[in-house]
């Protein structure tokens, strides 16, 4: 499984077979918390099956996802590298699998294996850039070119000739940082212009060039 995933694919099979031999396998049910904003953090986790939402709360109502992790993505490597304590919180959104490594096995992994530490600081550096995207995002565009960065970076992964993605509303505006009224008038607008389809939480695309167009990042 691992050697199928990119950020695995240039370890050397001895790396691969040491990350096999300090991880252990944790089962999460959809809905089951892997950990919380503020916690201490002893753990990396890789993502063996499933999807794991991280994401942040302030108060009981705003919230903001920073992302929806999938089969061979990582998650909690901040807090082991300096940060202490978790930034954000991690939840599965449906039945998942995780390879857990603690903290002692993470620091000592760095050490041993340069291709494994190179590929970490790759990863970190995309998601910064995705993070620096994001505020430009919300400071200079509307909500329909958010909307629209918003499903493009959601169906990045998805190479299907018919490109659709599970999400409700509620989930679509916690990833984009908003309320659910502002995105479901843009779903409405979108939907008008023949650009994406949307019924019973099934979000379709119809027109990914003129998603593109709308959100700016036109080819």
């Amino acid at each position: 499984m691992l050697r199928k995933v990119c950020f695995f694919k240039t370890l050397t099979p001895r790396e691969i077979n040491q990350i096999l031999s300090i991880a252990r396998l944790k089962r999460y049910k959809s809905g089951d918390l892997v950990f919380m904003k503020e916690d201490i953090g002893n753990n990396f986790f890789i993502v063996k099956s499933g999807r794991i939402k991280i994401y942040t709360s302030i108060g009981s109502e705003k919230k903001k996802t920073f992302a929806f992790l999938k089969k061979g993505d990582f998650f909690g490597e901040m807090s082991l590298l300096g940060g202490k304590v978790r930034s954000a919180s991690a939840r599965a959104v449906e039945e998942s699998e995780l390879l857990v490594i603690s903290k002692n096995n993470f620091k000592e992994l760095i050490r041993q294996s340069p291709d494994f530490t190179l590929k970490l600081l790759y990863t970190l550096a995309n998601r910064l850039n995705k993070t620096d995207k994001e505020i430009e995002s919300m400071l200079f565009h509307n909500i329909l070119g958010r909307l629209a960065e918003a499903i493009i970076d959601l169906t990045k992964d998805n190479h299907a000739k018919i490109i659709k993605i599970a999400i409700d509303q509620n989930e679509l505006a916690e990833y984009m940082g908003t309320t659910r009224v502002p995105v479901c008038r843009a779903i409405n607008t979108l939907k008008r212009s023949g650009v994406i389809e949307y019924r019973r939480g099934e979000l379709t695309v119809l027109s990914m060039d003129k998603l593109r167009s709308i959100s700016g990042n036109a080819v």
